[in-house]
């Protein structure tokens, strides 16, 4: 007997419950798909950090959570830092990238002492543990500071023990697990023993849009491998978003040099729209084997309705997969949350299956909140970044339902700043120059708000789509020509919002009417 709608439902949610690293750890071992490249990620050669650099949502944060269970199950010590935990006050703007450097290595050791300090007695003998609390005491005042913690961290640091990862990585096959136990343990072998340092989030160590603080990130970044060539046990894996490190390693940061050391210690996340369907697709896969149903070929029947339904405000039709993971902004987090609404949408008044009005009634507001995210998310380098949005809503687009040529586009970008102030970095772009439209233009294309569609005759629809993690300098004058050959699009997921700001600019148009007066009788 088929289980109720309900009952699918419901399983449907329990696997995207909300496609954040706190909400998702229940179900993580279960639905992490990675295990296969997860050995890559985890083992940065010895004396060097590994950089993690993907979108936010991409699962930058998700890795580095299962990484700890990992290690926790071969008995191998890890700790955590985000940047609140670190004090970089004393980081000056103005000082040279080797005196930032400095800085921020005291002060990442100073925050990965504090952090042990808890647990350091059951890690080190006592002598060792009055070592390492006696220099936190002292603080980094006190010249013998980093020797004291350069001779604690080695000692804290451990084998890895042989463990059974099928508890942490239940649906990846035996081979496999044993593959990563394998690739740790050899590399913790390298050194003898190990103790892993992850620091999530590390752009946040300073704001982009403030001059000299991409020095900041720099001198950061130098202290992690600092530290790793320093004390070879020490495992060090930094997460960066992806337009940081852009910023990072163009020309205008000025540390060309640093760049190509750090290129082999890159490990991007920006997962294919393929590596997302099969993420989702994984849940689809859980919750009906949460319900007793598997071996299945296709799981969407369980939960949605026809096979090729219709997008909203078009008569276009595509598949199920399609309609999501074109709406997803390239991010796995995006999917789940999509998903997650539309099967709540789903359940209420009366549970029936997910269908194209279910998916209509719900991308409005689906769409409004990717534009908001994206107004938070590049808050600093766009604080106009809503009204940058919203001056799309209403244009004409010559070419195709929110796609414009090239010279359409540079014609928008070219008043826009005349319509309100915009600033962008930290300085206010005039309008009229086209330096202002390729500096706008390079902005929207890095966040994935626009991106080209050019020909390709080796592709079934005769185009692909470039993304500016594939090709970050395509958006400059000397690539005009290159630019003007293409297509450029708006994102699916912008456009429900852009159709809604439209919408709102028709009903506003002209001067509101006065009240009529009705005469009393």
């Amino acid at each position: 007997m088929e289980p109720t709608i309900k009952a699918r439902l419901d399983a449907l949610l329990k696997f995207v419950p909300t496609g954040t690293t706190e909400g998702e750890k229940a179900i993580l071992g279960e639905a992490f798909i990675r295990a296969d490249e997860f050995a890559e990620i985890i083992t940065p050669p010895p004396g060097s950090p590994r950089v993690l650099v993907g979108k936010k949502g991409a699962g930058k944060s998700a890795i580095i959570d299962f990484a700890s269970r990992i290690l926790d199950k071969g008995k191998v010590p890890n700790i955590s830092l985000k940047p609140l935990d670190i004090d970089l006050s004393s980081m000056s703007t103005q000082s040279s990238v080797g005196e930032l450097t400095r800085t921020a290595y005291l002060c990442l050791l100073q925050a990965i002492a504090g952090a042990l300090s808890n647990n350091i007695r059951g890690l080190v003998n006592e002598s060792d543990a009055e070592i390492l609390n006696s220099a936190i005491a002292d603080g980094i005042q006190k010249p013998d500071f980093i020797s004291r913690i350069a001779r604690t961290l080695p000692k804290v640091a451990k084998s890895w023990v042989q463990a059974d990862l099928s508890e942490v990585l239940p649906n990846t096959s035996k081979s496999s697990a044993i593959s990563l136990e394998r690739a740790i343990s050899e590399n913790i072998s390298s050194s003898q023993t190990s103790i892993y340092i992850f620091i999530d989030d590390t752009d946040q160590v300073a704001p982009p849009d403030q001059s000299g603080q991409l020095n900041r990130i720099w001198a950061f970044l130098l202290a992690t491998r600092e530290l790793s060539e320093r004390i070879p046990q020490v495992r060090c894996i930094v997460s960066l978003r992806d337009e940081i490190w852009r910023a990072l390693s163009s020309e205008k940061a000025g540390q060309r040099d640093q760049t190509d050391h750090f290129l082999t210690l890159v490990y991007s996340l920006n997962p294919s729209l393929d590596h997302i369907q099969n993420i989702f697709e994984r849940r689809l896969q859980l919750a009906a084997k949460h319900l007793g149903i598997e071996g299945r070929e296709n799981y969407y029947p369980l939960f949605f309705e026809g096979k090729l339904p219709k997008m909203p405000t078009s008569q276009k039709r595509t598949s199920w997969a399609d309609a999501i993971r074109t709406r997803c902004r390239e991010r796995p987090r995006d999917a789940i949350q999509l998903i997650n609404a539309l099967a709540k949408a789903a359940l209420h008044p009366t549970p029936k299956l997910i269908d194209e009005d279910i998916f209509a009634t719900v991308m409005p507001s689906y769409s409004e909140q990717r534009v908001r995210l994206l107004a938070q998310e590049f808050e600093k380098e766009c604080p106009n970044m809503l009204e940058l949005v919203r001056s799309f809503g209403g244009i004409e687009f010559d070419s195709d339902s929110f796609t414009s040529s090239a010279e359409a586009l540079k014609d928008h970008l070219l008043v826009l700043p005349s319509s309100f102030s915009l600033n962008l970095f930290g300085q206010t772009v005039k309008p009229g120059t086209i330096q202002g439209v390729f500096l706008i233009w390079e902005f929207l294309y890095s966040v994935g708000f626009i991106y080209p569609r050019v020909s390709d005759s080796r592709q079934s629809k005769g185009y692909r789509h470039v993304l500016a993690s594939d090709y970050p300098k395509f958006v400059t004058e000397k690539n005009w020509n290159k630019m003007q050959a293409a297509l450029w699009e708006i994102h699916p997921a912008y456009r429900d919002y852009l159709i809604s700001v439209t919408e709102e600019k028709k009903a506003s148009f002209g001067l509101p009417k006065k009240p009529t007066n009705k005469r009393r009788r």
